[in-house]
């Protein structure tokens, strides 16, 4: 299962529909999912939440089973019509569980019996959200330093590593170069350096990066330049 550092970053980007007809249990699990997505939107009906959907166009959305006006399973019904892309999470009871029987061709990505642990339901939507988008937004660069392609931005666990704008420029020359080495030269023409300064320079701001991420995973090539080595380890 992958670890909760890993979940959280691909949520954190993300923006979900919850749908949920009980009053206490959607202010509960809302405050919880707030903690994930940068934006949460809550209905108490099927109705109101395929306004939602439609309005705001969720990445994901997680529904219970049991609602007034259009239940759970109406409402992923009239979604699926022309939307299997969308990621869904059916919400369900013990007594309801008969009911999942009929949400078997409705595409929905995965089922949660109330009461969830927040580690079942993160990585529920985690995994759920894989399936869109393919895990492409977050590349581990060693034990707990990932980069996340959506946000631009750089965590070791799970906090955010400050990278001046000449630091992060290296950094993502070399993440999307990580198959090769990245000359000098080619550093020199993100960076916009003018000679004579130029050697001195990158090297500062790659050592500068090096502490930072507190990781050896930058690696020189003499006569040449650096190269990314990623999957290591931490110190």
């Amino acid at each position: 299962m992958p670890n909760m550092i890993n979940n959280s970053l691909l949520l954190k980007d993300k923006t979900i529909l919850f749908a949920e007809d009980d009053i206490i249990s959607r202010i509960l699990t809302v405050e919880i999912l707030t903690m994930l997505f940068k934006k949460v939107y809550s209905a108490g009906d099927g109705v109101e939440a395929y306004e939602i959907y439609e309005n705001q166009s969720p990445d994901i959305i997680l529904t219970d089973i049991k609602m007034p006006k259009r239940d759970g399973l109406s409402f992923i019904k009239k979604i699926r019509t022309h939307d299997y892309k969308t990621p869904i999470i059916l919400m369900t009871s013990f007594a309801e569980q008969e009911l999942l029987i009929d949400a078997a061709n409705l595409s929905v990505d995965g089922y949660l019996v109330k009461p969830v642990s927040l580690e079942k339901l993160t990585f529920s939507l985690c995994k759920a959200l894989q399936r869109t988008y393919k895990n492409r937004e977050l590349l581990q660069l060693s034990g707990n330093l990932f980069y996340n392609f959506d946000t631009k931005e750089l965590y070791d666990n799970d906090a955010i590593v400050a990278l001046g704008s000449k630091e992060h420029k290296i950094l993502t020359l070399l993440i999307d170069n990580r198959d090769r080495a990245v000359t000098k030269n080619e550093i020199e023409k993100t960076l916009g350096l003018i000679e004579p300064v130029n050697s001195s320079v990158v090297r500062k701001l790659v050592q500068r990066i090096r502490q930072k991420i507190n990781a050896d995973i930058i690696v020189s090539v003499r006569g040449i330049g650096y190269r990314l080595e990623t999957g290591k380890v931490s110190r």
